[in-house]
């Protein structure tokens, strides 16, 4: 009977690290759920990724992508595609887009503390800041 369990808890450990859908983490500073699903629509659609963040806060867009590593070498484009299409989407918002790991954890952190308004303007400088500075 053990060996039976540890088998199922091991097929389904291997079944769940082998998902080919995206993990996609959201936050919103308004809570404006149609402007969270249109980027989790384009998020979702771009098959290179395998994990994004991504931040509406002040009529800008702060988002970090993580492709998959076999698309390494295509980041800038694929970062160019996920940019033009959200600016396509949202013309009157402010657009960043990234595929720095650094800035990943950054917003993964962001995301998962849910800061208040002024905490998150502060933030989300710094994350950019640190988009600007040669490593």
């Amino acid at each position: 009977m053990k060996k039976i369990g540890w088998l199922l808890l091991g097929i389904s450990v291997l079944l769940s690290g082998c998902s080919d859908e995206p993990q996609i983490d959201l936050l919103h500073a308004k809570q404006d759920e149609q402007e969270l699903e249109t980027l989790r629509f384009i998020l979702e659609d771009e098959e290179k990724m395998s994990e994004s963040v991504g931040v509406f806060f002040d009529h800008q867009v702060v988002v970090a992508v993580q492709v998959h590593p076999l698309s390494k070498f295509r980041k800038e484009k694929i970062e160019k595609r996920i940019s033009d299409e959200l600016k396509k989407k949202f013309p009157d918002h402010e657009i960043f887009v990234s595929s720095d790991l650094k800035i990943m954890w950054e917003l993964k952190d962001l995301v998962d503390q849910n800061p208040s308004e002024e905490a998150l303007k502060k933030t989300l400088a710094d994350i950019q800041s640190l988009a600007k500075e040669a490593t």
